[in-house]
């Protein structure tokens, strides 16, 4: 046995131990602690790991930089079809504060074992680019390690529940390493890092999620990591075939800034973080005004905005968002009706239910969230 490879199992047995470890002792007695002790662990385990194979230079290359850049749309594309379908489905509140104390303290420990964790991959797969076997058992090392610091229990005797757990939560931990040590192997640590930070640490950051269900959400995040290959395969295979580094033209078109943009627009309309934002309209209650299969912008209400008569509103009723027009202010309350309703809304709106005003209908663009919603809830 080589030097190398007994310096590779000694770090193995290492990162197997601490996972079962952390299972079956650290996690149970030091709950509180557990994300802190992960962190440290991470740390300590790449600095013997550098110790023992060495760091070598991530050197970015042209095909390294466009499979970045490969990377990062799909990213974008992610944020636009779950927020798109949002959208439709509806949102809720985010389920962590994101005040700035308990922010930091979410937040904190995890992006510490994401870096370290993909530096520690880099590592491993940069030491041992000749030992493919090696590479698969590090990357099931990296999934048992995930699997254990994400999951409590698992229901080996309800199997209803651990299917559920398997799709939910186990397969997109299996394809996203997977997916991870394929684009270390290639192009280094960047892409896997900057994939990483943005998709396991946003939940954190976002203050509204889409109410996607965990079937959809599941499939979605089954489903990611499988595009994000086949973009960056094409690249990768042909420098592949070739046996050399590929060097890849940087073409600029006039058309990459209004896509962007346009990208960008939406994302910031979709999320909720800004002052306006966009909602599908699913009903024909407003008709003709607006129209089933609208999109409207909403501008949030804020000190400056007096509500009066006439205006159309974004207000939550029953845990769905409703938009209707003010008929009449009152002191504390406003009465609201749907324009193709033949008589005012039974309940008067109170100034907390009321999210926004609209002041843009974009014409049938929701229509097909709107079809969507309608298939999936029946």
């Amino acid at each position: 046995m080589s030097k190398r490879s007994v310096k590779n199992l000694f770090l193995s047995i290492i990162f197997i131990a601490y996972a079962f470890s952390y299972k079956f002792f650290i996690f149970h007695r030091y709950m509180r602690y557990s994300e802190i002790i992960n962190a440290s662990f991470m740390i300590i385990l790449f600095s013997i790991a550098t110790l023992l194979l060495g760091f070598r230079k991530d050197k970015q290359t042209n095909l390294g930089r466009s499979v970045f850049k490969v990377v990062f749309f799909h990213i974008c594309l992610y944020f636009f079809v779950i927020y798109g379908l949002g959208i439709l489905i509806g949102f809720s509140k985010n389920a962590y504060s994101l005040s700035l104390l308990t922010l930091i303290d979410n937040i904190f420990a995890p992006i510490i074992i994401i870096v370290m964790s993909e530096l520690l991959r880099y590592v491993l797969i940069s030491a041992n680019k000749d030992k493919k076997l090696f590479i698969i058992f590090s990357t099931l090392i990296f999934i048992l390690f995930e699997i254990f610091i994400r999951t409590k229990n698992v229901p080996f005797d309800d199997f209803k529940e651990l299917f559920r757990l398997c799709a939910s939560t186990i397969m997109p931990i299996i394809v996203k390493n997977v997916l991870m040590s394929y684009l270390c192997y290639h192009v280094g640590v960047r892409s896997p890092l900057v994939y990483r930070l943005i998709m396991d640490v946003y939940i954190f950051l976002i203050p509204i999620v889409p109410k996607l269900g965990e079937y959809l959400q599941s499939m979605i995040l089954i489903s990611f990591p499988f595009l994000v290959y086949i973009g960056s395969y094409a690249m990768i295979d042909d420098r592949i075939q070739r046996q050399q580094p590929i060097f890849y033209k940087e073409k600029f078109s006039i058309w990459d800034v209004p896509v962007a943009a346009l990208l960008v627009v939406m994302i910031a309309l979709i999320s909720g973080l800004f002052p306006h934002y966009i909602m599908g309209i699913g009903s024909d209650s407003m008709s003709p005004r607006v129209n089933k299969g609208d999109a409207v912008i909403i501008q949030k209400i804020n000190k400056d905005i007096s509500l009066k008569e006439g205006d159309i509103v974004a207000y939550s009723k029953d845990g769905k968002v409703v938009v209707h027009r003010i008929v009449k202010v009152k002191n504390n309350s406003y009465i609201t009706k749907g324009d193709a309703n033949g008589g005012n809304d039974p309940k008067e709106v109170k100034i907390k239910q009321i999210k926004g005003v609209v002041k843009v209908r974009i014409p049938f663009i929701a229509y097909p969230t709107v079809l969507l919603n309608e298939f999936i809830h029946g």
